[in-house]
């Protein structure tokens, strides 16, 4: 699904320029979201739109991605036309009761580009390199609206059997989900 108008590639930190994201859409008109009730997940309506201003894509840049990258972590990205149109942040460091887990910190596609397969690739480089630096999982705080539980769920998500307390406390309505890998 994925023609030769993308390119994939890892960064470095000489490659962080803040203006990388700036054309970077994020939109996502969400219409329906997952949430525990009573200890049962269930799918109700809550209608926004979660977006990204230009300083929070800066923000990414020059926070998120440059600490990724000092600690040995990947960010991986597609490219069209030289500029970032989806992108995948793993952090290096292993973390769970057996180090099991490999934190996905951040797995965007810009709104023009999606269900092209570009997240399901970036997705999959982000577990095979995870499994290079020895996790045995993925772990992903994942939005809660249905068309991104859908897409991790397509991928073999499931449930975390550990939680991660940052993740947690950071965005309470996320999803705590895990990839075998």
């Amino acid at each position: 699904m994925i023609g030769s108008e993308f390119t994939f590639a890892s960064l470095t930190p000489a490659d962080l320029q803040e203006e990388l994201l700036d054309s970077f859409i994020r939109t996502q008109h969400v219409h329906r979201v997952w949430r525990m009730n009573e200890g049962q997940k269930t799918l109700v309506t809550a209608s926004f739109t979660d977006d990204w201003d230009q300083q929070t894509k800066r923000d990414i840049v020059a926070s998120d991605w440059r600490i990724c990258l000092a600690g040995g972590g990947m960010v991986h990205c597609a490219l069209h036309n030289g500029r970032i149109v989806a992108f995948a942040t793993l952090l290096r460091e292993l973390f769970g009761s057996r180090k099991q887990y490999a934190d996905l910190l951040q797995l965007h596609v810009s709104s023009e580009v999606r269900h092209k397969g570009l997240g399901r690739t970036l997705f999959m480089k982000c577990a095979e390199q995870a499994g290079i630096w020895g996790a045995r999982k993925l772990y992903i705080s994942s939005h809660s609206a249905e068309e991104t539980y859908s897409f991790y769920r397509a991928m073999g998500c499931v449930p975390a059997e550990e939680l991660h307390l940052h993740h947690v406390r950071m965005e309470p309505f996320d999803l705590q989900l895990e990839y075998d890998l």
